[in-house]
C-alpha cells in the first residue's frame, strides 16, 4: 500500500487471493469461475502491522521529495503505536482468523455456484444442438444416426438432472450468502475495535473487558447470529454505560 501510494498508483483492493492470474483479462473474462481457485495468501491482513506501523511513523531516512514524503503530516507517539501494534495483534488471533475461513468459504461458494450456472447454459446448449440434429436425422432413410443422437441426448439429460440434484441439495448460492454475510460482519468488527466505534467506546471498559467482548462478538458472528440484534449477552449486557453497577465511578 505504501509503495503504492509513493508510486502514485492507485490502490488495489485487499484480497486473500495469491497474485493477479487475469490481471489482463478483459473485465467480463475476469468473473469467470476457476476450475480451481489459485491457493490464498497465508500472511494476508486487512490492516497489515508493518505497513501501518511505517505509515504512522515513517522513517526520515527513506523520505523523498513529493506529496508521499510529507504525508502522514504527523508522526505517532510510541507509545499510540505500541497500542495500536497490541490491537493489530489481538484481532489477529480473534478476528482474522474467522475472516479468513469465512472469506475463502464464501469465494469457493461463489466459484461453486457460478461453475453450476455455465454447466447448466453449456448442458442446455449442447442438448438444443443435439436435438436439431436428432430432427434432421429423422428425415434421412434410413435414420442411422437417431439411435446414437437420442442417446446422447439421454446422457445430456441425466447429466443435468445430477447437476440440479446436487446444487438443490446444498445449495452454494446460500452458502455463499452466509458465509460472505459473516465475513463482513466479521470484517466491520475488526474495524470497529480498532478505532473505538460502539460497542467498544465506553470508556469504563476495562482493557480485558473490551478484549472479552470483541471475543464474544466475533464467535457470535461466526456461529451466524448478529450480536447487535441481540438483546443482551453474558458480556454486552453487562458492559453497557447504562448498566455497570458492579463499577465505582
Amino acid at each position: 500500500m505504501t509503495d503504492q501510494i509513493a508510486s502514485g498508483e492507485a490502490p488495489r483492493p485487499r484480497s486473500q487471493q495469491k497474485g493477479e492470474p487475469r490481471r489482463r483479462w478483459p473485465a467480463w473474462a475476469k468473473q469467470l469461475p476457476y476450475l480451481r481457485l489459485p491457493p490464498p495468501d497465508p500472511n494476508f491482513s486487512l490492516v497489515p502491522k508493518q505497513e501501518a506501523l511505517e505509515l504512522l511513523r515513517p522513517d526520515p531516512n527513506k523520505g523523498a521529495a513529493g506529496a508521499a514524503a510529507a504525508y502522514p503530516p504527523f508522526q505517532a507517539t510510541d507509545s499510540t503505536l505500541r497500542a495500536i501494534e497490541s490491537d493489530l495483534d489481538l484481532l489477529e488471533r480473534e478476528v482474522l482468523q474467522l475472516f479468513r475461513e469465512r472469506d475463502l468459504e464464501a469465494k469457493l461458494q461463489q466459484n461453486r455456484y457460478r461453475l453450476y450456472q455455465i454447466s447448466f447454459i453449456v448442458l442446455s446448449a449442447v442438448a438444443t444442438a443435439i436435438g436439431s440434429l436428432l430432427a434432421l436425422a429423422l428425415t434421412q432413410q434410413p435414420p442411422a444416426w437417431v439411435p446414437v443422437l437420442g442417446f446422447a441426448e439421454t446422457v445430456v439429460a441425466l447429466l443435468a438432472s445430477l447437476l440440479a440434484h446436487i446444487s438443490g441439495r446444498e445449495s452454494p448460492f446460500l452458502l455463499w450468502l452466509e458465509n460472505r454475510r459473516a465475513a463482513e460482519s466479521l470484517r466491520r468488527e475488526y474495524f470497529r475495535y480498532l478505532v473505538r466505534l460502539p460497542p467498544y467506546d465506553n470508556p469504563n471498559l476495562q482493557p480485558y473487558e473490551r478484549r472479552a467482548l470483541l471475543a464474544e462478538r466475533a464467535a457470535l458472528i461466526n456461529r451466524g447470529t448478529a450480536p447487535d440484534d441481540r438483546a443482551s449477552t453474558a458480556l454486552s449486557g453487562a458492559m453497557t454505560a447504562e448498566s455497570m453497577p458492579h463499577r465505582m465511578e
